[in-house]
This record gives C-alpha cells, structure tokens and sequence, in this order.
C-alpha cells in the first residue's frame, strides 16, 4: 500500500492537475508539487479502502467454484468497488476547503473514472499478494515490492492512455 500510495501522489497527481483541473490550493511543504501531508492520508486511506475490498473478494471468491461465473463476479466486483471508493473519495474530498476543481460535476463523473483506474488495477494485485500463499517464503517481501511497483505501472499506463485517447477536461 505504501508504494503504491507513494507513486499516486507522487506521479498520478498530476494526471488530476493537468487532465482534471484539480489542486491544493493550502501552503504546504511540497513534494513533487504534492503537499507532504497527502502522502500520510493516502496511506491511511489507501489501507482502509485494500482492506475493506480484500474481504469483499474474498467472500466471493471463496464462495463460488473455480470457473468463468467466479472470474466474472471477481471482475464485476472488481470494477463496481474500484469505481464505488473512487466516487466517494471525490465526493468527500470536496469538503476539504484547499482541494479544488474548475468542474465539479465533470471531476464527480468522469474524475472517478480515472480515479478508478488506480483500484482496477491496485484491488486484484492486493487481494492476491494477500492470498497467494507462495509468497510466504524467504523472498516475500522482494515479491510484494515488485507486484506493488508492476501494478504502478500498469496504472501509470492506463492513466497515460486516458491522457492520449480521451484527454482531459479542462
């Protein structure tokens, strides 16, 4: 959770500043243009957010039989959570009086969507570091590091894609 939350602020943020019109607006001391503060609460909410979908998974995932129905209720759960905690962290972001946005039903709408991207991806890669029990051995920690930094990746990619396919809203 650390790295990932890490590579958002560090680098995904400023897919929302330039694609999404989005920005701290408080005096703070910065961090690639993030404010330090950011970097703690993201991984106190990242946390809640990977826990909280772990159970979900795995209740579905240890109720249903191996095949394409389990794979496909793993996608769809997927998805509608990804986009459910990417709604309702814009939603409740809003109240914070130093985050601002130039379109507040666009940054709702389409701003969860591409905050959802980070949980497409970010939730299957936590659920299976956290259920795959190969990676109890010695070389646990080198594997969580390299999934944490793959799935960064993988979301750098889908992120950047939005930007040359879709573009922004501002």
């Amino acid at each position: 959770v650390f790295i990932f939350g890490f590579v958002g602020n560090y680098f995904w943020t400023h897919y929302f500043y330039h694609l999404l019109g989005a920005s701290y607006t408080m005096t703070a001391h910065r961090l690639n243009d993030v404010p330090i503060f950011r970097y703690l609460v993201t991984h106190a909410y990242f946390t809640m957010y990977f826990s909280a979908t772990n159970m979900a998974l795995r209740r579905v995932h240890t109720s249903m039989a191996p095949g394409v129905a389990r794979i496909a209720a793993m996608t769809v759960t997927v998805l509608v959570l990804s986009y459910i905690t990417a709604i309702m962290e814009t939603v409740t972001i809003a109240a914070y009086p130093h985050y601002a946005f130039v379109n507040r039903s666009l940054m709702y709408s389409v701003g969860s969507m591409v905050y959802a991207l980070y949980f497409v991806v970010g939730f299957p890669m936590s659920y299976f570091l956290d259920e795959a029990p190969s990676k109890v051995g010695g070389e646990s920690m080198w594997l969580v590091i390299r999934d944490a930094f793959g799935a960064a990746m993988m979301v750098t990619c889908l992120l950047d894609f939005w930007r040359l396919l879709i573009g922004g809203i501002v």
